[in-house]
């Protein structure tokens, strides 16, 4: 029930922005928000998902080849969340691949991190790759994570690589966007129009 009231605040919240946005007023003058506080507002509004399953597709653009995400339906489960830490389980149909998004408040702010254990919970590939959260972009539902050095580091081909998350209101769903040379690379969205209809 405290979830739900706490889903049902962030929705309240979230339309009150969509609402302001459309004025066609000006507003007064107002000092600019934090950003870390605005990074601390993104990770809360996950917070209030806490325990939740979605699911949904992926896309992927066919030149970069096949992909084992794409063709079967995804699950995400945000499955651990602390006031500075958020984990986000991924997971294909029918099988054990998945893969963990962490989210960290760190001295730094906000920092997207890849944790991949693969079909037999062993990296298969890539793992511990992410950046940190742009300072000069984002907002309360979306945040934009260009690589960091650590990730540019491991491949040149990383360097550009920047991931979005995104809690869409209005379309009601969950986005995670990874694009490198400014170009689409992997697209996952996550329905969640049951969820917001069961915190009503």
């Amino acid at each position: 029930m405290k979830r739900i009231w706490q889903l049902s605040l962030v929705l309240v919240l979230g339309l009150l922005v969509i609402k302001c946005g459309e004025s066609e007023e000006e507003p007064a003058d107002v000092d600019p928000v934090d950003d870390v506080d605005v990074q601390q507002s993104f990770l809360n509004n996950l917070i209030s998902l806490c325990d939740m399953e979605l699911t949904g597709e992926a896309t992927y653009p066919e030149e970069n080849g096949d992909h084992p995400l794409v063709d079967t339906e995804l699950r995400v489960h945000i499955e651990s969340c602390e006031e500075d830490e958020v984990r986000i389980d991924l997971y294909r149909e029918y099988d054990t691949w998945h893969g963990t998004w962490v989210l960290s408040m760190r001295d730094e702010g906000l920092h997207l991190y890849h944790d991949h254990a693969g079909d037999d919970g062993e990296s298969d590939g890539p793992t511990g790759y992410g950046g940190y959260a742009d300072k000069e972009r984002g907002d309360n539902f979306q945040q934009y994570f260009p690589a960091d050095d650590a990730t540019k580091e491991m491949d040149e081909a990383y360097e550009t690589n920047e991931w979005m998350m995104q809690v869409d209101l209005e379309a009601e769903k969950f986005i995670y966007n990874l694009e490198r040379h400014g170009e689409p690379r992997f697209r996952a969205e996550m329905d969640m129009s049951e969820i917001l209809a069961g915190g009503m």
